[in-house]
């Protein structure tokens, strides 16, 4: 039996959308060789303004992870 690790059902219910939204920016090349999450980090804070440091902290993680996930193999500017 799989365990659900995912406690924030907040920012689980827009990933899917967020996601969408920003998952264009992991093709391209970050200003000034900064990590791609800062990226998604600042474009999901102008999108969901709702959203607080910690919650779009933990989507530019997770939506690093969905990236590598669906996309094998790919050469990014990923920090982590």
């Amino acid at each position: 039996m799989q365990t659900n690790r995912r406690k924030n059902f907040r920012l689980r219910a827009l990933f899917d959308e967020a996601y969408a939204r920003i998952e264009h920016v992991f093709t391209r090349q970050p200003p000034q060789g900064l990590p791609i999450e800062w990226v998604v980090f600042r474009t999901a804070r102008a999108n969901y303004p709702q959203l607080n440091t910690l919650d779009l902290y933990q989507f530019a993680v997770a939506s690093s992870r969905v990236y590598r996930t669906r996309h094998p193999g790919t050469a990014g500017h990923l920090a982590f």
